[in-house]
């Protein structure tokens, strides 16, 4: 480079000195018909002093005290240097950024449910935001940082918050994670909230997998189609009301399943143990807390409308969770649903789900009055349009209708509920 400007310059100065040195045009000689006058000098007016000759208009000037070329050479290099280290550290920082992926998504939701009975009891019609969440995650060669919160009006509670170490060789195929992350268990527990058809998971999720969430350790597999999920958890899951385990039992949670691309599934296992104390207790007990799943999703493209997707699940276990942080303990249940999802063209899908949740194996549906026994089964068939502005909005009209289970006298409740929900992410 020096050597580069070097030689420029030379041919610049070169150039201007031989501008400078071409002979000026000559002046037209008088011709002898027409002699000119000569003038003699006066002797007594002064002979004024030549004047200067005024420099041409182009030639190069040099101002005085201006630096020499070597010392314009060396602070170009210092510039060109300067703006090197520039590079390497905007090349560092965005290197830096790539590796950070920071993503949410907010359900803002208005929901209308019928009135439970004649007398006017339950029901409600109201605004709210059903989830509000923020992610963040930092993925390098080795390792993967995660944490995901959700701020909703009833406050701000920790989701998700994983270390993760890749295990070197396995080009990140193999993992162990330590933190508070989902039950490796099924498929619509472990399903993000922002892809999901209908706002809420099904029942019998909804209460086998409540809060889908655990403080444990988990290693993640996969060779070729097969995929492999086995952790240990403390169990009770995040919305047990405490923040540590309170007692020594662990639960064991694991799903092997595979993935053909138009064909998914897989089985799962849970087995544990839960303490506790039934009214026939004299001190808590521990009993079991177990689960059985398994799970198929297929995907078609037959119809000229757009693809086709048909998903189920079955899940029977003992020992589940109830409202207000309650627990049937030792107690059987199962339940499954089906799903049929039908897109048409690339924005719209329409999408129904039959549901059903047995809260109490071999129980007999009982009748309080005119009121279903609270252990009675409960069938819920579900309705949803939605539509996609763009990539960012998804919004959603939602009509589910549950059937709970009477006999003798008892009602059915009039609890069918209609949802809209927005749904913003990024």
């Amino acid at each position: 480079m020096r050597s580069l400007l070097v030689t420029v310059s030379l041919l610049t100065s070169s150039a201007a000195m031989a501008q400078a040195s071409t002979p000026q045009e000559a002046l037209p000689t008088p011709t002898a018909s027409e002699p000119r006058e000569a003038v003699e000098p006066s002797a007594t007016a002064p002979q004024a002093p030549a004047s200067p000759t005024p420099p041409r208009a182009n030639a190069p000037t040099v101002p005085e005290g201006s630096p020499s070329i070597d010392e314009r050479l060396t602070a170009d290099e210092h510039r060109v240097e300067a703006l090197e280290e520039q590079n390497t550290e905007t090349k560092n920082d965005l290197s830096a950024l790539k590796k950070l992926r920071i993503s949410g998504y907010v359900q803002g939701r208005y929901q209308y449910q019928q009135d439970l009975d004649d007398s006017g009891a339950g029901g409600y019609s109201r605004f709210g935001v059903r989830r509000g969440r923020l992610k963040a995650t930092y993925t390098t060669e080795w390792s993967q940082y995660m944490l995901q919160i959700d701020a909703v009006p009833a406050g701000v509670t920790l989701k998700d918050a994983e270390a993760t170490l890749f295990v070197p060789g396995t080009k990140q195929q193999l993992s162990v994670t330590l933190g508070q992350m989902k039950w490796p268990f099924g498929y619509e527990g472990p399903q993000s909230s922002s892809d999901r058809e209908f706002p809420e998971r099904s029942r019998v999720v909804r209460n086998m997998l409540p809060a889908e969430r655990d403080r444990g350790a988990k290693v993640n597999g996969r060779y070729k189609f097969l995929r492999l999920a086995v952790g240990l958890f403390d169990g009770n899951g995040t919305d047990s009301g405490t923040t540590q385990d309170n007692d020594k039992e662990k639960d064991f949670v694991a799903h092997l399943g595979f993935d053909l691309k138009w064909i998914a599934g897989g089985v799962s296992g849970w087995y544990g143990h839960d303490m506790g104390r039934l009214p026939t207790d004299t001190f808590r007990h521990a009993y079991e807390r177990s689960r059985i799943g398994a799970d198929l999703q297929a995907y078609f493209d037959v119809v000229p409308l757009g693809g086709t997707s048909l998903k189920g699940e079955f899940i029977a276990g003992r020992t589940y969770g109830a409202a207000n942080n309650a627990t049937h303990l030792d107690v059987p249940a199962h339940g499954w649903y089906l799903l049929l999802v039908q897109n048409i063209g690339l924005n719209d899908a329409v999408a129904v789900r039959y549901d059903t949740f047995d809260p109490h194996n071999g129980q007999t549906d009982l009748a309080a009055g005119e009121v279903p026994g609270a252990d009675n089964a409960v069938d819920t068939v579900g309705f949803v349009v939605q539509h996609h502005f763009g990539e960012n909005l998804k919004v959603s009209a939602t009509y589910e209708i549950p059937m709970t289970h009477a006999v003798a006298q008892a009602l059915d409740p009039h609890d069918n509920l209609f949802t809209l929900q927005m749904q913003a992410r990024f």
